[in-house]
């Protein structure tokens, strides 16, 4: 089994959380055709890889979105349960240890390109950075001596993957409900209607795209226009590209700091009171709806934002600082200096 070596092993990041060197876009693949056709282009495997990430991550994005559109009660969601995992293992849940090397550096080559999913990946890594750097968990400098065991490493390497998963799932589930307020029209329950909204969105903005953008949205275009000939759904296009709706946003910051934490409470097993406290330290008015109790926090958290705590009840932290706090403030860090 091969060897990790210290690249493979630490994400290179810059101090802004940049790339040391971005990549540029990846090509633009319409098929598994097309990715095979770059490996023997270029002699290098990495494309058919690449295709499936972003397989993988578009498959992620859309349960989410059909989760905002399809079931109006948000209380009928089931937001962050694992999504991200699950469809990694229909995607790459075949590869023997001896491959998961190839599938962590591509994954990690993934996050250098400049493009939507390849900026969740990048979004997502930063906190599991910052778990690894507190805890020393993890694939990462601190766990180098791992790296050098072949049969250990790769389960390091897998269960580092896993919780990556838990913090894409957090990064998509943002995404979705901030474009659940500010577009709408995106969310119509019939998804064949979404996509044809998406296309009239990047019509609407077609000057401002770049190359690439362009031409995919032109493929697509074309593609659907084919699909859709005879429709009566092809007016949505027309529709979404005018349309001006948006949902008042009541509680931004609340929904941000939530949504943002949930992997935390995840892992540790937080109660809604660790919750409360931790989301207390970030916030500027750390008393105001939904934070005045932990009862009234617990059902926002089910019926506004469809998350929900499994599993053991757990233990309120004494002092209200639970396992994994100096994270959150990490990933947070717009509370008062006294916290």
């Amino acid at each position: 089994m091969q060897e990790f070596s210290e690249s493979d092993w630490n994400f290179r990041r810059t101090p802004d959380n940049g790339r040391a060197k971005p990549r540029g876009r990846l090509p633009l693949m319409k098929s598994m055709e097309d990715a095979v056709a770059l490996v023997e282009k270029e002699q290098d495997n990495f494309y058919v890889t690449a295709f499936m990430i972003e397989a993988w991550l578009g498959n992620v994005t859309l349960e989410a979105v059909s989760q905002y559109a399809e079931k109006k009660n948000a209380k009928d969601r089931a937001m962050q349960a694992g999504q991200a995992w699950r469809r990694f293992l229909e995607f790459f849940g075949h590869a023997e240890d001896a491959e998961f090397h190839h599938v962590l550096k591509s994954l990690y080559r993934f996050a250098e390109y400049e493009d939507a999913q390849a900026r969740t990946l990048l979004k997502a890594i930063t906190p599991l950075s910052y778990e690894h750097e507190l805890f020393g968990d993890y694939i990462g400098p601190q766990t180098m001596v791992v790296a050098k065991q072949p049969a250990e490493a790769v389960k390091l390497a897998r269960r580092s993957v896993q919780r990556w998963c838990d913090w894409i799932d957090s990064v998509i589930h943002f995404d979705t409900h901030y474009c659940w307020h500010l577009k709408p029209v995106l969310f119509h329950p019939d998804p064949e209607k979404r996509e044809l909204a998406l296309l009239g969105l990047h019509l609407r903005n077609f000057a401002g795209l770049d190359d690439f953008s362009k031409t995919w949205w032109q493929w697509h275009h074309g593609e659907a226009a084919g699909r859709f000939k005879e429709s009566p759904k092809w007016t949505m296009l027309g529709d979404a590209m005018v349309s001006e709706q948006t949902k008042t946003w009541n509680y931004p910051d609340q929904d941000t700091a939530v949504i943002s934490l949930w992997p935390l409470l995840k892992l540790h097993n937080w109660t809604y009171r660790d919750l409360l406290e931790v989301v207390r330290m970030i916030l500027p008015a750390p008393h105001r709806y939904p934070l005045e109790s932990e009862q009234e926090l617990a059902a926002y958290c089910q019926n506004v934002l469809g998350l929900r705590k499994s599993g053991a009840t757990g233990r309120s932290s004494p002092d209200g600082k639970p396992r994994g706090w100096e994270v959150a403030l990490k990933l947070c860090p717009k509370g008062p200096e006294s916290s």
